[in-house]
Formats: C-alpha cells, structure tokens, sequence
C-alpha cells in the first residue's frame, strides 16, 4: 500500500458496517491490499460462524411479557413520548443483536464453553488454506505452545483407532484465558474440533450441545474445559469424547 495510510481495523470496520459509499472504498483497499482482504475474509467467516450458532435464538419470537414490559404508560407529552420509543429501540436492538444477550452472558460455564466451542468449529473446520497454524508434523512445539498458553500441560488425543488423524492446531480466544483448537480429518475429510480452556470450578462429566450441523461434548475436568465438536453420530462423537477425555490429561 505505497503512497498510502495504512488502516486500523477501527477503520476498516467503520467503512464495514457504514453506508454504500463507504462499503464501496472499502472493497478499494481489499482489492490493493492482500492483508486486507484476507481480514475481510476472516471477519465474513466469523459472522457467518455466529448467525449459524445463534440462529435458532434470533428467530425465536419476543416473548410477550417482554413485549408487555415496553409498552409506554402513556406519556405525558410528546417529548416523553419519543423519549421512550428510543429507549425501547434500544432495548429491543440489544435483545436481538446479542441472541438475548443478558440471557447468554448469565448462562452457567458449561453453556458458555459448549457456545465457544461450538463457534470455532463453525469458523474453522470449513477452512480449506488455512485450517491450523500448526501443522500435525510440529506436533511436539505444537503441544508445548499450547501448553504454556493455557498455563497447564496437555496431551494431543489419539483418535487414529476411528480413523480420525490430527491435522494441526490453533490459539483461539477464550473466556477467562487463550483456548487451544486441535483438528482431525478421517479419510472421507470429515473433520473434528477438540476445545481445550482454563476452567474454574467443580468437576463435570460429560454434556451434550448443538447448534445447526454440529454437535458437541463437553467436560470440565483437572481445571480444563474441554468440548469435543463435530458432525457425526451421537453415539460416535460420545466415544470419541471419552477417548479424548482420558488422553488429554492422563499422566
């Protein structure tokens, strides 16, 4: 970009979500700028990642003692009037664009770790150039990268017995700290996720969760929380959860 001001991602998500014209310069730098384009491509993936997971929540109808809660008690003038309207505006707006927000950010850990994972399959498995950041053939550094960034020592699960074979793996975000993302393909390039955060709290066994075209099992186990994610059978995806369950930290 010679010549050029190169462009924070707060101005590249200002021209993102602006108007046409801004949309339009905006498709300008992507089509000069590789790096651009590439974080474009990245942010399409992760929105598309998140309407697949909330989906069934945004389409769910108000309920209606929410709805009951914003009518006005009849306003006394029109500035209150148009006062209220816009706090409904934005209560309403809050509701949607956050999946019911509130809902989610009380949700017990478990949902929480299952929604996180969840989502990262979403966003990664579909990736064909870049799935991993570390490649199955570094999986010594792989092991030990992980494993300083979650601050606890993990395992790399053996899933080669159902003919799932690790491809690499990724640092993702978490909640309270850096999560880890290992991925297995099987010969027919169906692909798997293995979740791994810090957690707090008791113990779990393990949970099942889905969302549209993934399934998940989940655990809380040695100050771990882990989610195993994928699209297959339940009673398959259970064993290879177990599997995973006793590799990733046994001694």
């Amino acid at each position: 970009m010679s010549g050029q001001a190169i462009l924070s991602d707060e101005d590249l998500l200002l021209l993102r979500h602006g108007n046409a014209a801004d949309r339009a310069t905006l498709a300008g730098h992507a089509a000069k700028d590789g790096q651009v384009a590439a974080k474009l491509a990245e942010w399409d993936r992760q929105d598309a990642a998140l309407r697949t997971l909330y989906a069934p929540v945004a389409e769910e109808p108000v309920p209606p003692r929410l709805i009951a809660a914003l009518r006005p008690p009849q306003p006394a003038n029109r500035t209150a009037a148009w006062q209220f309207a816009a706090a409904a505006v934005v209560l309403l707006g809050l509701g949607f664009a956050g999946g019911w927000g509130m809902a989610r950010l009380q949700a017990p850990q478990g949902q929480t770790l299952a929604m996180a994972a969840l989502g990262s399959y979403a966003t990664y498995a579909v990736e064909v150039a870049h799935p991993v950041e570390v490649p199955a053939s570094d999986e010594a550094h792989l092991v030990k990268w992980l494993s300083k960034r979650l601050g606890q020592p993990i395992r790399v699960p053996d899933l080669a017995r159902d003919g799932f074979r690790l491809i690499g793996g990724r640092l993702v975000p978490g909640q309270a700290s850096p999560a880890g993302l290992l991925m297995y393909e099987d010969a027919m390039g169906r692909r798997l996720t293995i979740y791994v955060t810090r957690a707090e709290g008791a113990e779990t066994d393990l949970a099942f969760a889905e969302a549209p075209g993934a399934q998940a099992f989940w655990w809380v186990d040695r100050g771990l929380g882990c989610a195993l994610v994928g699209d297959l059978p339940r009673d398959t995806l259970r064993r290879l959860a177990l599997q995973a369950y006793h590799d990733l930290t046994e001694v």
